[in-house]
């Protein structure tokens, strides 16, 4: 991503309210060529809000949002034709076969790419003369994917991408968006709770909390400043003041207590084990994303 080109989807203090229900709150957000951006959040934190106003379906409460360099108000079908939509249960027509969908879709768009279209079908191992009536939720998936990457969009916008996805085929997906990204420049926003599946892809990393956007970087700076710290004493010494912000204490799936920084520094890392004795036999080990996800979920009072 070069941060000097103009960002493909931007929104400015973006707000909808449904009577007294705030469903985003104020939220500013950029996201340049060749970008993943993943949007993470519970059930209700605003992420399907979010792609309704972007895409028009919704209008904004206050502030606004622009895709292409185009106000979200004002999309037209030369600016639709750069933006591909995939969500979770997408419609499609039941009767119509796989082959005749794809020629369909390809009408619509002047730079189709039928070569792209051809491999994404082998690669995807869906059966040309099957109708979509008879598909599995899975094959659904990877038809909108088939009927949607051709086009060649300059933005990508996914709602659970990988739900009904067999391994295989998320792996496949993962490592299909990545390449994308890096060599054509598509930028991607990724909504999902397969957080195991957008880790080794994403690049920015947004969170949603109650509409509000609690959390926007760098994926790579997010995983790098949280660890986990494992001791033999249990920090028996109690934390001072300085130090006691930023270490955290939370519950993993087991149900074991441990403790975690979402601060880390070798900064933090020395004044740690110098203002705490018995930390000197503390060690920092990295956290994935549902850990850190899950440790700020479960604190532990």
């Amino acid at each position: 991503m070069n941060p000097s080109t103009s960002p493909v989807l931007e929104t400015r203090s973006l707000t909808k309210r449904f009577r007294r229900i705030v469903a985003l709150d104020s939220v500013d957000l950029a996201v340049h060529p060749g970008e993943v951006f993943a949007l993470l959040g519970s059930n209700g934190s605003g992420k399907s809000t979010t792609f309704r106003l972007l895409l028009n379906i919704y209008r904004p409460t206050s502030g606004d949002s622009t895709l292409l360099g185009v106000p979200s108000t004002r999309l037209n079908g030369t600016t639709l034709e750069k933006v591909g939509y995939i969500s979770e249960g997408q419609k499609m027509p039941q009767w119509m076969s796989v082959a005749r969908f794809l020629d369909y879709c390809a009408g619509f768009y002047p730079e189709w790419d039928a070569e792209l279209c051809r491999d994404l079908v082998n690669r995807f191992g869906l059966t040309l003369t099957q109708k979509i009536r008879h598909l599995s939720r899975g094959q659904r998936m990877k038809l909108s994917l088939a009927s949607t990457l051709p086009a060649h969009p300059r933005l990508l916008l996914l709602d659970e991408p990988f739900s009904g996805l067999d391994v295989e085929t998320r792996a496949a997906l993962s490592g299909l968006l990545r390449t994308l990204a890096l060599d054509s420049g598509l930028a991607i926003v990724i909504t999902t709770h397969d957080v195991e599946e957008i880790e080794p892809v994403a690049t920015r990393l947004g969170i949603l909390r109650q509409g509000k956007l609690v959390v926007n970087e760098s994926l790579q700076d997010y995983l790098g400043r949280h660890r986990f710290l494992n001791s033999t004493d249990d920090f028996t010494d109690p934390l001072p003041e300085e130090l006691a912000r930023d270490v955290k204490t939370t519950r993993t799936a087991a149900g074991a207590v441990v403790k975690f920084t979402d601060a880390y520094s070798a900064d933090l890392e020395g004044r740690l084990r110098s203002g705490l004795p018995s930390a000197t036999g503390v060690t920092f080990s990295p956290m994935t994303l549902r850990e850190i996800l899950a440790a700020h979920a479960l604190p532990w009072s």
